[in-house]
């Protein structure tokens, strides 16, 4: 209960002036700046920009942008990365998160704003409407004073998170160029199953046309049948890649954004190349480039602010300051004032102390976080880079050494089936020892460009690459080397 000290009557001015200057006591009594290296925890090392991540940053032109919804030219995998990442929704969502992280990391720097309260003590029941009778009247104004430093810190903390959100949508955004960059290579590697079973498909009626001459002058019904055979399965074969086709592109067309059954034009096939990098580079860069680890650091230094606001409540009294005016009254003929001082004793209660226990637990979490993060990255550039080498080798021994020598054995039957020196079921075998060799080299290329978007991905950033050579076949080697 606050005691009016008196006052002579014209002070109300005064005095109000003094209500209006009250709540400039708390922005004054707030501490300088507590600066993030506060945390318990070691500092993580400085932020790598972003234009080192796998995620494009060139900025594509308007018009393909602009005409993502009727892409019918030759489609490039940089954009259909680039329309994936302009039109998602989720990465609007994510950016809107961080912004609203941001701002409430300056609501938290602000202290609370002022009460004011009117008190009108004893009127009388018998006439409740009479509040000019009340012996006492009292308009407080009272103002909440934090711990010292506590809202420096609690801002703090949210700028960090905000720092964390924006690292993990730029996560966000480099799984959605890989998901895109798979889907792409897939879209590629049917289209090319296509073309090899279509250049089948005319090989096999060739076949077929032959037989049925040969039948005319030497040839058998059997040799017929097993044309027309091999032919019906051709056509089966360009008949179910159409299916195929359309749902590689369905697909992809739902990573853009664009509706299922919109039109895509072709892929343009991914160059032949390799990563022109060693494990060591790669596994020593990738932590400080992958934004995971950097969320996790933010995350850290978030909780370790957290910590510090939690220690601050604990140990030091907040307090709520305030001045109270006294119009004059039947009782009491004179204005006066009164002064508020409310102060909490947070050593009384364990509550404080809970909390900031409890923070501390939460701060060596996310300190191990951070380090299972570095290890996690650590993980998965080596399980890529083998990938990707082992795919690598494939290609260039199959490209180099299976390819060459099943299209002579192809040529040379076909030729002499067509003067009568070869029998039907040797050119047949032969032609589908081909497919067979085409189909594994279109699927170890797909694997190849799996590899590296994977490996690109886990290391952070985009990988310098190099020319992919066929591998000499007269060489026991079979591959040049790949790091």
């Amino acid at each position: 209960m606050p005691v009016p000290a008196a006052l002579a009557r014209p002070a109300p001015w005064p005095l109000l002036a003094l209500l209006a200057l009250l709540p400039g006591l708390a922005s004054a009594a707030r501490p300088a700046p507590v600066p993030a290296t506060t945390s318990p925890v070691p500092a993580t090392t400085s932020p790598v920009p972003s234009t080192t991540s796998p995620v494009p940053a060139t900025t594509r032109s308007a018009a393909v942008l602009e005409d993502s919804l009727s892409l019918t030219t030759p489609l490039t995998i940089d954009d259909a990365v680039a329309i994936a990442l302009a039109r998602s929704p989720g990465l609007m969502a994510a950016a809107e998160r961080v912004r609203g992280q941001s701002l409430l990391a300056d609501a938290e720097a602000k202290p609370a704003g002022p009460s004011l309260s009117l008190d009108v003590w004893q009127v009388p029941l018998a006439r409740p409407w009479a509040i000019h009778e009340s012996p006492m009247i009292m308009l407080a104004l009272r103002q909440p004073i934090p711990p010292a430093g506590l809202l420096r810190r609690r801002a703090a903390a949210r700028r960090h998170e905000a720092s964390a959100g924006s690292a993990e949508r730029e996560a966000q955004a480099q799984l959605l160029a890989l998901a895109v960059r798979h889907a792409f290579i897939e879209y590629a590697a049917v289209t090319a199953r296509h073309a090899l079973h279509l250049e089948h498909q005319e090989v096999s009626e060739r076949v077929l046309q032959l037989a049925r001459a040969r039948q005319v002058i030497s040839g058998s019904l059997l040799d017929i049948a097993r044309a027309e055979t091999e032919a019906a399965r051709a056509h089966a074969e360009v008949a179910t890649d159409a299916t195929t086709i359309d749902a590689a592109r369905v697909r992809l067309n739902s990573l853009l954004a664009r509706p299922p059954n919109a039109p895509l034009g072709p892929p343009v096939p991914l160059p032949d190349e390799r990563a022109a990098t060693d494990a060591a580079t790669l596994i020593t860069r990738a932590p400080q480039l992958r934004p995971e680890p950097r969320a996790a650091a933010a995350r850290r230094d978030a909780a370790a602010m957290d910590l510090e606001a939690a220690r601050r409540e604990a140990q030091v009294p907040a307090a709520e300051l305030g001045l109270a005016f006294f119009p004059a009254t039947k009782v009491q003929p004179i204005n006066g004032y009164g002064l508020l001082v409310n102060v909490a004793l947070p050593w009384l209660s364990g509550q404080g102390r809970k909390r900031r226990d409890a923070q501390a637990a939460f701060t060596a979490a996310a300190g191990h976080d951070l380090a299972e993060a570095r290890l996690q990255v650590g993980r998965e550039v080596a399980e890529a880079l083998a990938a990707a080498e082992s795919a690598a080798r494939r290609w260039q021994t199959l490209r180099g050494a299976a390819l060459p020598a099943s299209q002579r054995a192809r040529e040379v039957a076909l030729s002499g089936y067509e003067v009568g020196r070869a029998d039907l079921l040797a050119m047949l075998a032969t032609e589908g020892t081909y497919v067979e060799v085409a189909l594994e080299i279109i699927d170890a290329k797909a694997a190849l460009d799996h590899a590296l978007a994977d490996l690109e991905r886990a290391s952070g950033s985009s990988l310098p690459r190099a020319p992919l050579h066929p591998a000499d076949p007269h060489h026991d080697t079979g591959a040049q080397p790949v790091p």
